[in-house]
């Protein structure tokens, strides 16, 4: 009697060891594919070295190799935006001018690099021959990947021990645009009227209804010709419809717009920041504005 006992707690605590072994082979496959992108994504190049200082034509080429390169590069934009929101050559072209001859630049393409004067005589690296649709189109959701791709080919070019680092950042950076543009659904159906220079592209990309006046008259504003722009800013107010500006907005008009309670300023993201932070946040901040209290009187 006590041998089967003995038997039957020993079989039980087969069963039972058995059963744990079989939870912990399920937990681990159905967790391997994270278990490999934790070490994948911890592990760093074991490489000493310095960073690479990288000079850029632009400030939106700026804050997209900061973002690729990361820890390994140090990014130094030829122009910069000013206070009133316009692209000026950085420090007066001090910058320019301290620039060897082996130093390494990234243009988006040579009509770019063309309107920095001076910068011919070095050894660009453009990302295009030539940009294929309008440059203002750098900042499209579904442009700026392409664009992120070239600039990581030229990191590895440059550093190509660190390719796989670049690499894993470009697939970080193009995760987070992709969900910054997924949380501006938010606003996916809401009609904002759109007065800007250049964020019309993301507030399409975010599914937003867009108002804007006819051509003729939007041109008349641009030129300090306000005739007609209160009552119609009064009729988007009267609807609920915020009007949205930014800084490719004419300075004439962007002043006239920035005193009124039922706009929002489309920012310019600062010098070094996390781009898709910035985009999410913009989104958020425009949402926030349409859900404030009613417009209408």
């Amino acid at each position: 009697m006590t041998l089967k006992k003995n038997s039957a707690t020993n079989n039980k605590a087969n069963r039972n060891e058995e059963v744990g072994s079989k939870k912990f082979f399920l937990f681990f496959i159905s967790n391997f594919s994270l278990i490999v992108l934790i070490i994948l994504f911890s592990i760093r190049p074991a490489i000493s070295q310095e960073k690479i200082n990288i000079a850029v034509t632009d400030m939106w080429l700026a804050l997209f190799t900061s973002f690729i390169g990361g820890s390994e590069v140090n990014v130094t934009p030829l122009k910069v935006w000013n206070s009133n929101g316009d692209l000026v050559i950085s420090d007066r072209g001090r910058i320019l001018r301290t620039l060897s001859d082996d130093s390494k630049i990234i243009a988006l393409d040579e009509k770019e690099a063309s309107t920095i004067k001076g910068l011919g005589k070095f050894n660009v690296r453009y990302l295009y021959s030539s940009f294929p649709v309008d440059s203002s189109l750098v900042i499209d959701p579904s442009v700026i990947p392409f664009v992120a791709q070239r600039i990581l080919t030229a990191l590895s070019e440059w550093d190509t021990a660190n390719y796989p680092y670049y690499q894993r950042r470009l697939a970080e950076f193009q995760a987070r645009l992709s969900g910054a543009v997924l949380v501006g659904q938010v606003l996916k159906d809401i009609t904002i009227c759109d007065l800007s220079g250049s964020c019309g592209i993301l507030l399409q990309a975010a599914g937003c209804k867009i108002e804007r006046p006819e051509k003729e008259i939007l041109d008349r504003w641009r030129k300090a010709n306000f005739v007609g722009l209160r009552d119609y800013l009064e009729q988007m107010k009267a609807q609920g419809i915020i009007t949205v500006f930014d800084d490719d907005t004419p300075n004439v008009l962007r002043k006239y717009l920035a005193d009124r309670p039922d706009t929002f300023h489309w920012g310019r993201p600062p010098e070094g920041v996390d781009y898709p932070t910035f985009l999410n946040e913009q989104y958020i901040s425009l949402w926030q504005k349409t859900r404030a209290k009613p417009l209408k009187k």
